[in-house]
C-alpha cells in the first residue's frame, strides 16, 4: 500500500495536517487522552501527565509525517487519526531516528520513558504477529475534550474507513475496553485481547474487515 494513494483517496474528506501544526496537534491529543486509563498509568502525576503527554503524542506524530499520514476533521483540529501502513507501524529505534521523533523522546526522561516501553511492550509484542497480515493500523485517533460528542471522531473513523473499503485494506487497532462497542458499531470486530500486566489493565485488539 502506497501512502500517497491514501492520501489522494482521503483529502476531500479530512484535512491533512502539515509539521507546522505538529504542536497543536500533539496539545490535542495530550488534552484528548489525559483521563485515558493506560496514560494515567504511564504518568500517574496529573500535573506532570499534562506537560508528558503532549511529549508522547508528538513522537507519534513526527514519526507519522515520515512514514504514515496524520489527518484531522478540518484545519481547525478538532480530533486528530493517525494511521501507519503495516509496513512501518512497528517505531523501531532507526525509524524514530531517521523521522526525527527520537530528539523529542529524549525530552520525557528516562524514567517515563521506560515505564512507557514497559507498559506497552504487549502491545507491541502481539504487532509482531497481528500487523504482518497487511492491515492499515490506525493508531491514533482522539477529539479535544470540548468538542466530544459533537461529530469529528465519527468523521475521522468513517473517512479511514471509506478509503479502506475502496481498497479493501483491513483496519487495525487497539482500544480500552470502554470503547469496544463503539466500534463495534463502526464494523469492527475484537481480534483478542492484550493485557497490560504491568498495570493491570486490558487493551482490545480490534479489526474491521472489508
Amino acid at each position: 500500500m502506497a501512502v500517497s494513494r491514501m492520501q489522494k483517496m482521503m483529502l476531500d474528506n479530512l484535512y491533512k495536517i502539515t509539521e507546522n501544526e505538529i504542536e497543536k496537534a500533539s496539545l490535542v491529543l495530550g488534552k484528548a487522552f489525559h483521563d485515558d486509563p493506560v496514560m494515567s498509568q504511564v504518568v500517574p502525576d496529573e500535573d506532570e501527565r499534562k506537560q508528558k503527554l503532549p511529549l508522547i503524542y508528538k513522537i507519534s506524530l513526527i514519526y507519522a509525517m515520515k512514514y504514515g499520514e496524520v489527518y484531522a476533521p478540518s484545519e481547525n483540529l478538532e480530533g486528530i487519526a493517525i494511521i501507519l501502513p503495516y509496513k512501518t507501524a512497528d517505531m523501531t529505534f532507526w525509524r524514530l531516528l531517521r523521522s526525527g521523533a527520537l530528539r523529542t523522546g529524549m525530552k520525557l526522561g528516562k524514567e517515563t520513558t521506560n515505564r512507557l516501553e514497559e507498559i506497552l511492550a504487549p502491545i507491541e509484542k502481539a504487532h509482531e504477529e497481528i500487523l504482518k497480515r497487511g492491515y492499515l493500523y490506525l493508531q491514533v485517533i482522539g477529539v479535544s475534550p470540548k468538542l466530544q460528542g459533537q461529530g469529528f471522531g465519527g468523521k475521522l473513523l468513517r473517512a479511514i474507513i471509506e478509503y479502506a473499503d475502496n481498497e479493501e485494506i483491513l483496519i487495525y487497532l487497539e482500544t480500552t475496553e470502554e470503547n469496544v462497542q463503539l466500534y463495534k458499531k463502526f464494523g469492527f470486530r475484537v481480534l483478542k485481547e492484550i493485557k497490560l500486566s504491568t498495570i493491570d489493565l486490558s487493551m482490545w485488539a480490534m479489526v474491521r474487515e472489508t
